[in-house]
């Protein structure tokens, strides 16, 4: 093989390379939709006083129960917490997948477990860029279901927070973190009706 030929294969591998694996400068930007945001931006009416995490745990709870009536075919969990998702909240998705709903966990750090069968709840990190990691949020769909509870930490530890029902608030907020795992070919399921 002449020089040319080896310097145009080099070329060509270093390419091949570069497609398989691009450098963390040339990744995608990070995500900075909000989940809160666009649900926020939709119905403003919903956005309550800031409060404590503490004090909000009740109000999640109340939407994870209603999560867990009929009708949810989808649910999303979005946490700010490092490492797992709480294991109540666990539970109650893996209640939902046994009965035939879709349920995705984003949170920082959450170790990736896709099953293809999704016999279980998904889970998929967040990255550490991404503007989700500041937010909590818990959405039950369905083709008649809409109620989300969404929160976003303050700079001074306590969080903006909303539950709404209103379909298109819901829709876009759902829509917002969907966008973060592609490769699930997931879609906030359409309302009947």
């Amino acid at each position: 093989m002449t020089r040319e030929g080896e310097d145009h294969g080099a070329a060509l591998r270093a390419a091949v390379l570069r497609l398989k694996a691009p450098e963390v400068s040339k990744r995608a930007p990070a995500p900075t939709s909000s989940v809160y945001g666009r649900a926020a931006a939709a119905v403003s009416s919903d956005v309550q006083q800031p409060a404590t995490r503490e004090a909000l745990a009740v109000r999640f709870r109340n939407v994870e129960t209603t999560a867990l009536m009929s009708g949810t075919t989808m649910a999303l969990f979005v946490t700010p917490d490092d490492g797992r998702v709480p294991g109540p909240v666990m539970r109650t998705l893996e209640l939902l997948v046994a009965a035939n709903a879709v349920a995705v966990a984003l949170g920082p750090d959450l170790p990736r477990d896709v099953p293809e069968d999704r016999s279980r709840p998904l889970t998929v990190p967040l990255r550490a860029d991404d503007a989700l990691v500041t937010e909590w949020a818990l959405f039950a769909l369905g083709p008649n279901k809409r109620i989300a509870f969404l929160a976003r930490r303050r700079a001074d530890l306590t969080w903006d927070w909303m539950i709404t029902r209103d379909a298109v608030a819901v829709h876009r907020a759902g829509t917002a973190i969907l966008e973060r795992v592609p490769f699930l070919h997931l879609r906030v399921p359409a309302l009947q009706g």
